[in-house]
């Protein structure tokens, strides 16, 4: 789910042709956490890594965004600070709106119910995500990684959901807060699984269900069959 796929073709349009175009190469940066909220960046094209520095100083890697996302509107709609800051994961063009433009926007739209239906579908998924991070078994912790992926980025083809990741898979050990080996080994056994097929930045889920299954910690695979 993301802003494009709750609002018509026509309101979409509207949001992309008041921007002004810019295009961000791989690593840069388009927002920064603490900074103050004077615009939002419509992604058309790419990828982004949305990242947080914790009161530790260390950088934890929330989420990837592509294609159809508004980023920063919650920071332009609140008057607050950037709670994260957001960087290129590939060469992505953006849509630059003031923050005055973006609110005018909203509300010649009637967009609040969409932005408040967007704000706690994330809250929920990230809440589910931190729950499957408390597992010791690293093949939950990279199943609940994949599982939101599929979620945000994640198209349907037939019964698959396909993922094209715009970053290398050791981003999701960095996601789940994991050493790339040991992601690595996870990977492999829910593809020894069948649940999924793995491909140069792209995860093919060829089982959704157990995928689920296997995020929370249950049996998965011929141990769920067996069971």
């Amino acid at each position: 789910m993301n802003f494009r796929s709750l609002v018509s073709p026509e309101v979409w349009c509207d949001l992309v042709d008041r921007g002004r175009r810019r295009t961000f190469q791989r690593g840069s940066l388009l927002l920064r956490q603490g900074e103050s909220p004077d615009s939002v960046i419509v992604l058309v094209e790419g990828q982004v890594r949305v990242t947080q520095l914790n009161e530790c100083g260390n950088e934890l890697v929330l989420m990837l965004r592509g294609p159809g996302e508004v980023l920063g509107e919650m920071g332009v709609l609140v008057g607050r600070p950037r709670s994260a800051s957001v960087t290129a994961a590939q060469r992505c063009v953006g849509m630059v709106l003031p923050a005055h433009a973006f609110r005018g926007y909203v509300d010649r739209h009637g967009l609040q119910a969409v932005i408040y239906r967007l704000t706690v579908e994330r809250l929920n998924s990230h809440e589910r995500l931190r729950v499957g991070l408390l597992h010791a078994n690293p093949v939950a912790r990279i199943a609940s990684v994949v599982s939101l992926l599929a979620e945000e980025l994640g198209r349907w083809e037939g019964d698959q959901v396909v993922v094209d990741l715009g970053v290398a898979r050791a981003e999701l050990a960095a996601m789940a807060a994991m050493k790339r080996s040991s992601a690595a080994v996870a990977l492999s056994c829910l593809q020894a699984a069948g649940i999924l097929s793995l491909a140069r930045r792209r995860l093919i889920i060829t089982d959704p269900g157990q995928l689920t299954a296997a995020a929370r910690g249950e049996a998965y695979g011929e141990a769920a069959d067996a069971m």
